[in-house]
C-alpha cells in the first residue's frame, strides 16, 4: 500500500477514534502505531497535518488530549498489557505530539501490562477503581430480536454474519450493521420486528432493512420491522434518533416513512431530521426535505416542517422555530452544541453519555449554557470549560457529579 493510502486510513481511525466509532481492528492498529517505532513516523506525518486538511474542529482542537484517553481506555490497555516492551526507543521528533506520546505510552507499559497483565489478578479495591473510572461513551448497543434472543453489537467482531430464518443480521469489517435477506420477495408470515438498543454511554448506526441510516444516541431504543409494509413503513423511536432516510417504491408509488416518537407520528417521503424524545416534549429537526407531524391523542390538523425549522410537541400542541439545525446533529459528529440550553439539559445529555449520574444541590431554574463540547474530552476539563461561567461548580464523588452554586 502507498504512503499516501497508509496516511488516509491513519488519518481515517484517528478521526474514528475520536468519534468512538474504531472497531477492535482498528484500536490495534493505532494501539500498533504508537508502541512501533517503525511506524511511528507515520503517525508524525499524519498529526503534523491536521491543522492543513479538513477534519472535525474538535479533533484539531483536541488532539493533545488523545493520548490521555488512549492510555485510559481499557480496551487499548489492555492489548498493549499482553505484549510489553519497555525496551523500545523512540526518536524524537522536536515540536511533535506524535513522537511525544509514543514515548510517554512505552514508560506507561509496564505499570498497564502489571495492572492488566494475563498473570496479574485484579483486586476488588482495583475492580472498584476501574468501574469508578469515568469515560466517554462509545459503540455499545444490541438488538433484540423477536424471539427474546439478545445479539450484543459491540462485543461481536467485524465481518460476522448472524442467520435468522429467512434473514441475516451482518456486522462489516468496518462495524456497520445491516440486513440481508434469503429471498428478494417478502416472505408471507406474521410480521417480525426487532429493537436496537442503545445504554447510558453508548451510541450506534445501523442500516434499516429499506436502506434507512439511523444513528441512535445514548440510553435510545428503535423498534423496527425486519420486513417492511408495502404501503407503510413504520417504526417506534424512544430517545434520540437521527435518520437519513431512503426512498421506497413499489408499482410507482412512494413508500412513506413513518416514525412514532411519544405520541407524535412523523411523515416523510425522503428527508434528513433528528427526533429527541427523552423528555416530555418531543424536539424534531428537520435537516433536508419536508416532513408532516401530527398528534397520536388529537385530530388537529398536521404541522408541516421546512429544511432549518425545529418543532416542539408537548402532546397537546406543535410550536414551531427557525433554528440552525448544527445542533441538533452535534452528537452524530462528535460533539455536544447547546444555544441558551437549560444547565439541567446540558447536564443531562453528559449524564447520559458518560453515564454519571448528576445530583443538583441548589436552585439552578436560570442557569442556561451556550457552547460547543466534545463527547470524547475527559469529562474533568469539559465540567471545567461549563464553569468559565462563573455561574455553576462541580465535584466529583465516584461516578457522582454535584451541581454547585
Amino acid at each position: 500500500m502507498s504512503t499516501m493510502r497508509n496516511q488516509h486510513r491513519v488519518k481515517e481511525i484517528i478521526e474514528r477514534y475520536h468519534q468512538g466509532k474504531c472497531t477492535a481492528e482498528e484500536l490495534e492498529i493505532l494501539k500498533e502505531l504508537l508502541s512501533n517505532h517503525t511506524k511511528q513516523a507515520l503517525l508524525e506525518d499524519v498529526y503534523d497535518e491536521l491543522d492543513e486538511v479538513t477534519v472535525d474542529d474538535a479533533l484539531k482542537a483536541g488532539k493533545d488530549q488523545l493520548l490521555r484517553r488512549i492510555v485510559n481506555d481499557p480496551r487499548i490497555a489492555k492489548q498493549i498489557g499482553s505484549k510489553p516492551n519497555p525496551h523500545k526507543i523512540i526518536p524524537f521528533r522536536a515540536w511533535s505530539w506524535a513522537a511525544a506520546a509514543a514515548v510517554v505510552l512505552l514508560l506507561l507499559v509496564p505499570s498497564i501490562y502489571y495492572m492488566f497483565g494475563p498473570d496479574r489478578s485484579v483486586t476488588p479495591d482495583e475492580s472498584a477503581q476501574l468501574h469508578l473510572a469515568i469515560t466517554p461513551g462509545g459503540d455499545k448497543a444490541h438488538i433484540l430480536l423477536e424471539d427474546g434472543t439478545i445479539v450484543n453489537l459491540d462485543q461481536i467482531q467485524g465481518d460476522t454474519v448472524i442467520y435468522r430464518e429467512g434473514f441475516s443480521i451482518v456486522k462489516s469489517k468496518d462495524g456497520e450493521v445491516y440486513y440481508q435477506y434469503d429471498k428478494q420477495d417478502k416472505p408471507i408470515q406474521q410480521t417480525v420486528y426487532n429493537t436496537i438498543v442503545t445504554p447510558k454511554g453508548g451510541q450506534y448506526r445501523i442500516a434499516l432493512p429499506d436502506g434507512t441510516q439511523v444513528s441512535l444516541n445514548a440510553e435510545s431504543s428503535l423498534k423496527y420491522p425486519v420486513y417492511f409494509e408495502d404501503d407503510e413503513r413504520i417504526v417506534e423511536l424512544v430517545g434520540e434518533g437521527y435518520f437519513d432516510v431512503a426512498k421506497s417504491h413499489r408499482d410507482g408509488k412512494s413508500i412513506p416513512f413513518v416514525v412514532h416518537a411519544g405520541n407524535q407520528r412523523l411523515q416523510v417521503l425522503g428527508t434528513e431530521f433528528n427526533i429527541n424524545s427523552y423528555d416530555k416534549y418531543v424536539k424534531t429537526t428537520l435537516i433536508e426535505g419536508k416532513v408532516s407531524l401530527e398528534s397520536l391523542t388529537d385530530g388537529h390538523q398536521p404541522v408541516i416542517l421546512k429544511p432549518n425549522q425545529q418543532s416542539i410537541f408537548n402532546d397537546h400542541a406543535f410550536e414551531v422555530h427557525d433554528v440552525d439545525p448544527l445542533y441538533a446533529m452535534a452528537w452524530t459528529k462528535g460533539n455536544f452544541a447547546f444555544q441558551r440550553a437549560s444547565i439541567h439539559e446540558v447536564l443531562e445529555s453528559i449524564a447520559r453519555w458518560y453515564d454519571v449520574e448528576v445530583v443538583f444541590k441548589g436552585d439552578f431554574e436560570d442557569t442556561y449554557f451556550t457552547g460547543t463540547l466534545s463527547r470524547f474530552e475527559d469529562i474533568h476539563k469539559l465540567l471545567r470549560t461549563i464553569e468559565l461561567t462563573e455561574t455553576i461548580h462541580f465535584k466529583i464523588e465516584g461516578r457522582r457529579v454535584l451541581v454547585l452554586e
